[in-house]
């Protein structure tokens, strides 16, 4: 399809559904809005980014998923630094038409009061998971239930959005705790060295108890899985953007136990590191790395 070759963003397209995957290194702003008659889903990989929907604008940053409405003003812009990775997803009503007969709040994240969600480390994975699954959908034209396949993924992503964004409207209200904010930077900070709940609840004064329960309450997770999500979500980039052999990674992100390390990725993003190297060795195949000139050409 036409847009895979394009900058992807204000571009027509052809089908009831395309993704656009790119990678930029260099600053780059959409000099006008523009709108399409199509809704469009919009992922950072990696980086930094400035996203304007209508009047409001938004800073984007790693994990970030935006819903853009369709036939609704909207431009990306450069943050600093400017390398970042996306991938935008776009689909017309008749796509997923039956899908919204069925569940008629399916498109709320486009409508919500803010259509811009940052996702935690477990849910970037999961966001992850089905979005290199769409990828590998997309990349053969030729595969058997193509289409049907790609739907079933893309309303997979809707429901998890439509389900997080209560979540994220309490949590817009809610204060968070100071001693949760510098247990969870601590943790983010340093997960790739051995650590236990007792040794982080010494280090903030806190008991181990009191620890966990506030992990518990303010991440969702306990301490061994929100550490497992660090550990993972690391090995993921590394997978993406190394050579590193399986065993080195899992060194990297603080597994000693490589069969440990293979059972925490599966149960996280529901593959092996195997399945998921060769998923993102498809992404990188499809996936366009502008050239400033190629940039320049295409800005409007």
């Amino acid at each position: 399809m036409e847009c895979i070759h394009r900058i992807g963003e204000g571009c027509r397209m052809k089908g009831d559904f395309e993704v656009s995957i790119s990678k930029i290194v260099t600053p780059f702003s959409f000099l006008k809005s523009h709108a399409h008659d199509y809704y469009e889903i919009y992922y950072l990989m990696s980086g930094e980014r400035r996203l304007t929907i209508g009047n409001q604008g938004y800073a984007l940053k790693k994990g970030a998923l935006a819903f853009i409405p369709k036939n609704v003003a909207h431009k990306t812009m450069t943050a600093s630094p400017p390398e970042h990775e996306r991938l935008v997803i776009y689909f017309h009503d008749a796509y997923i038409g039956s899908a919204v007969s069925e569940q008629p709040d399916l498109l709320l994240p486009f409508s919500a009061r803010s259509p811009v969600l940052e996702l935690n480390q477990q849910e970037q994975a999961y966001a992850e998971n089905l979005l290199l699954q769409m990828i590998n959908e997309y990349s053969d034209e030729n595969r058997k239930g193509r289409a049907l396949f790609f739907k079933t993924l893309l309303t997979q992503l809707l429901l998890f959005a439509g389900r997080k964004l209560p979540c994220a409207q309490e949590d817009e209200v809610k204060p968070v705790n100071p001693s949760i904010r510098e247990i969870v930077q601590h943790c983010n900070e340093h997960f790739r060295k051995p650590m236990t709940l007792s040794e982080i609840a010494g280090r903030f004064y806190l008991s181990p108890s009191y620890v966990s329960r506030l992990l518990k309450k303010h991440t969702g997770r306990s301490f061994p899985e929100y550490m497992n999500t660090l550990r993972i979500r690391e090995s993921q980039r590394l997978l993406r953007e190394s050579s590193l052999k399986m065993i080195e990674i899992a060194d990297q992100v603080g597994y000693l136990n490589i069969t440990h390390f293979n059972k925490n990725f599966k149960l996280i993003t529901g593959m092996s590191p195997l399945q998921y190297k060769k998923m993102t060795l498809t992404m990188e195949q499809v996936t366009l790395k502008h050239k400033p000139e190629f940039l320049e050409k295409h800005r409007f």
